[in-house]
Formats: structure tokens, sequence, C-alpha cells
């Protein structure tokens, strides 16, 4: 009876809780909303809060020696022509975590955004580039990039979305949604979904940043363009357009390279990046869902004007047209092996005009003065490529409809499934040195494992155009929990609890309680901490029944946990 009893206060006591309508508070950063491209310069080191919705406004730069630091669970919305820039020497620290990825994103209103609503990220860094105090691309000022130094670090950016950006400067002058100047491989980079970016989802000119785990969604011009010497590696990479989003005043293929921007550049350091289990997927997704006519979409990948762009392991489908190789030096890397293709499974439904295939025969045929043309090339025996017929994605077992719910997972026993070789001498050395990891399988995604459950699970989101991100809350329920950071027993308490937690990176951790107000009433923890598991008391004879907030913050992460207090 005393247990019905304790159970019926309960409920009577949660019903009894104000819905409290609240949003997060808003702060400015750069000079105001509507100074388009007037330039602010962060000069010393900055810590944002996760409990702070961010506008960004005007041309925002981390002055060369400081750090910007943002927090898991940040938002920043950006104005119209607001651009974050990282000069060289300066450092952005963006540790999101899946549970609570960081999220740059357009400051309108969902069911009104565009692509290039704003600028985007641009990280500039101190490695090699194969230009002299080259100007990053769209019409930055003061945006120089490179040097000497391979091992360059502009600091982190992992678990971090960007969506809606790519401002039009001017024709063909536009800020890509990623744009990396000469980074060095001391910059660390992982798991980032770039979203809708009116030009390049990524692009790279020089430097020797490695990166993993990337997503480039809705793009209007190139998934993955790289320019000037750039020489890292990229490892799970996963591209999706939308059908009815291309550039409208240029070519919109999977892969770009080029050297220097000259088809007969011998500058050095060359462009040789080396990706690997990559899926891109064009715009046809199936024989009936394509893009609209009039559409500019081209090449699964258009590699020209000297690069040695290396691809291994992946799988590019979905585009009209395969692969395109240009002049006669990025045609002679590849006769000389140098650039590479390797077990590359292709798809396309068209035959460029001049060919029998779905390659740019135009460019390279068999009677080229350099053999064996773009046909033999890619079928060399022992190159494991496949294929150069028309064929449609689920040839290779994909089979998705819907660009807002993606499913790019092969089938169990799909042309991908068992078929990856990492025996290459160029992959050997990236795997040794535990820059790669070595799989069985083609692409960006194990077969036969479900979406949600890939390594783009809780952190992506393929529908950003209806997302609110400053939604009105009306309770603790709408607050973020990451549950596996922070949990409580017993919950509901009376007077005592114990609080678990978890703290994945080491550093300054804080751990404080909050009434329903939002008024601090404990602190229970806040002190330098090792990584790993924890647990503390949190013993309340004085408080009120109600609803109260444990709030764990540190770094890079941040977790919130709802607790009942019943008298």
């Amino acid at each position: 009876m005393k247990k019905c009893i304790v159970l019926l206060l309960s409920a009577a006591m949660l019903a009894a809780v104000p819905a409290l309508a609240y949003e997060k508070p808003t702060a400015i950063l750069g000079p105001g909303l509507n100074s388009g491209r007037t330039v602010y310069t962060q000069a010393w080191d900055r810590t944002l809060s996760a409990d702070t919705v961010y506008t960004l406004t005007g041309l925002y730069y981390v002055d060369s020696l400081n750090t910007l630091t943002i927090p898991a669970g940040t938002i920043v919305m950006g104005d119209t022509a607001a651009t974050l820039i990282v000069e060289r020497g300066a450092r952005i620290y963006a540790n999101g975590i899946p549970k609570a990825p960081i999220v740059f994103t357009s400051l309108k209103a969902p069911g009104e955004r565009n692509p290039g609503d704003w600028g985007g990220l641009i990280l500039l860094g101190r490695a090699p580039v194969n230009k002299v105090e080259p100007l990053i691309e769209g019409g930055i000022i003061g945006g120089s990039y490179g040097g000497s130094d391979p091992h360059d670090t502009s600091g982190v950016l992992a678990y971090v979305r960007v969506e809606w950006a790519g401002y039009r400067f001017q024709l063909n002058n536009e800020v890509n949604g990623l744009t990396m100047g000469a980074v060095g491989d001391g910059t660390v980079i992982h798991h980032v979904q770039v979203s809708y970016a009116f030009d390049d989802s990524y692009e790279w000119f020089g430097g020797t940043v490695n990166a993993s785990h990337l997503v480039a969604f809705g793009g209007t011009d190139d998934e993955f363009d790289t320019d000037f010497g750039y020489a890292g590696g990229v490892q799970f990479g996963f591209g999706l357009r939308d059908p009815y989003m291309w550039d409208p005043t240029g070519e919109s293929n999977g892969f770009e390279s080029d050297n220097d921007g000259s088809s007969t550049s011998t500058a050095e350091p060359y462009t040789h990046p080396i990706f690997c289990n990559i899926t891109l997927i064009g715009p046809q997704l199936d024989s009936t869902i394509g893009p609209p006519v009039g559409h500019r979409y081209q090449y699964g990948a258009l590699l020209r004007r000297s690069t040695r762009t290396s691809i291994y392991n992946s799988i590019i489908g979905g585009y009209p047209w395969g692969l395109s190789l240009r002049d006669n030096y990025t045609k002679q890397s590849a006769h000389d092996d140098v650039l590479q293709w390797r077990n590359v499974s292709m798809t396309a439904h068209m035959i460029p005009s001049g060919s029998t295939h779905i390659h740019d025969n135009t460019r390279w045929p068999s009677t080229d003065a350099i053999t064996p043309g773009v046909l033999a090339w890619f079928n060399t025996v022992g190159y494991g490529n496949m294929l150069s017929t028309t064929r449609y994605l689920t040839s290779v077992g994909i089979d998705m409809t819907d660009i807002n719910d993606p499913d790019p997972v092969p089938a169990d026993g799909s042309e991908p499934d068992g078929s990856a070789d990492f025996t290459d001498p160029v992959l050997v050395e990236w795997v040794n040195n535990e820059l790669f990891t070595s799989v069985d399988y083609r692409g960006a995604f194990e077969p036969g494992i479900s979406f949600d459950a890939q390594w783009t699970g809780d952190w992506t989101n393929f529908n950003p155009q209806m997302t609110d991100y400053n939604p009105v809350q009306t309770g603790v329920d709408d607050l973020p929990v990451v549950h596996n950071l922070l949990q409580s027993y017993p919950n509901p308490f009376n007077p005592a609890t114990r609080i678990m937690f978890n703290v994945p990176t080491a550093g300054r951790v804080m751990l404080k309680v909050y009434d329903i107000a939002g008024k601090a009433v404990a602190t229970l923890i806040n002190k330098d901490m090792a990584a790993g598991s924890y647990e503390t008391a949190f013993n309340a004879p004085q408080l009120a029944s109600g609803v109260y907030l444990c709030r764990l913050s540190g770094n890079g992460f941040e977790a919130t946990q709802k607790l009942i207090l019943l008298r």
C-alpha cells in the first residue's frame, strides 16, 4: 500500500511541475548583424558556451597565435556573408561528441534556408603549397596561407556540421563549406558533415592535413576538391547529392582535382592526395530518380592540370558519366603509375559524346600518344576496378530512394563486400603508420550493417532544412541529454542519490545541480580530472521536492540529467 502511495505522489508532483517556456540565450560573434563582410579580429583566446546560441557576423578572423574553443553541443548561426577564418598560427578547438555535435548553420528559419546563406569555415595554415602567398578562394581579404611546416596545426574539428554555407562574393569566387589552405598534418579533422554548400563541400589548397569520416551532402559544385599541392590522406568519406542542387554556372562533379591551374604545370609539391574507402553517390539514385532536364552534373571524378590524385577501395556512382583525365601531365602520371586507382567500383548511366563507355574517351583515347587510353588504363588487369559499362547503383548493392533518410550501405554479398585490397605499397605504408585502417570492403560503410549503426550514427543530419536549432523549450524534457556520460540512481530520490559520470577527455570538470529556474543549488565537482568513470553523492535534505537539473561539462563534452526529488 505504501508503495502505491509513493507512485501516486510521483505522478502528482510531476504534473505540478510548471512547463517553463524559454529559449537559450543568444550572443553575437563579430561586428554585428547585417554587417556583411566587415572585418572583425579576435585577438585573444576565446571559449564559447554550449548554453548559448551564437550568431556569426562579418569576416570573423581568429588572429595569429590565438585560439577559439567551441565545446560540444554549441550552435553557431551564420548571418549573410559571415565567415569564420582561422588565420595562420591561430587554432580552433571544436570538439563535439556523437550525441552533441557542434553545428554551424544558417541564421534563417526552418524552411527558408538556401545554399550560400552565409560564408563558411576557413582554416589557413603554414604547410607547403605550390603557390607563393596565395589568397584563399572566396574573396577573403587577408586570407593568405602556406609555409614550410608540414606538421603545422590549426587545431581540431571533430563531430562538426557545417550547413548552408558558400556565400558568393562574385561569380566563380565563393566560399566553400570547409576550406583548407595549407593546413598541416598536426591538425585533427574527423567526423565532419558539410551540407548544402553553394560551392564545393570540401576543398584543400595545398597542405598535408589528414582527415577521416567526412560527409558531403547536397552541395552544388564538387564534393571533394583538391588543388595547389595538397598531399594528405582521407579515409572513410560519404558524398550524397541532391538531384535538384547543382552549380548553375559550372560543372558539378564528385571528385575534382588540379595541381596549380595550368595544364602544363610542374609546380611542386604536386597535388597528390590519397583517398580510400570513399562512397560518392551522385544525383541518379536509381533508374527512375535523377536530376531534372538542364542540370549541370557531369563526372564521378574529373582529374586535370597535372594532378596525381589517387583513389583506392571506393565506390563512385550515380553521376551521368564516369572518369575524365584531361591533360598530358595527368595522363602521364596515370601511365607511370604515380596516379593510381585501385579497387574502385564505378557506376554511370550515360555514355559521354565521342565514347563507347562511361569515361571521357575524347580526352584520352586509345590512339593517344600517351598509352593506353582511359578505358584500358581503368580496366588494367590487377587494378581491380569495376566497371566501364552503363549501370545503376543497385548493381553495387546500394538501393536508395530518399536522400533525407539515406541508406548507402551495400548489401551483403554485393560487389563491394570483401573486395577491398590493402596490399598496394602505398596503402601498406599508410596502414603501418596508423593513418589508415585496413578493412575488407570497398566504400565508406561495412556491408550488411544498418546505416544508423555505422560511423554516421547520432551526429549527422540529413534534413537540415527543417531543424529548429533554438526552439522554445517547454520543460526539462527538451534539454539535450547524453545518457552515456551521466546517470543517477535512485531517481526519483529522497534525500540522496548517487551520480555516475564519465570523463572522456582529461581537463577541468564541472558537475553542478540547478533548480528549474536555472539557479545553481549545488556544485559537486570543480577540478581537473583524468579521463575515466567516476561516482559522487548528491544529498539534498534542505531542498524542496521538485525537478532539478544535473549538468556535467568539461574539455569538449557536456551532458544534462533530470533529477526528481520526492519528499
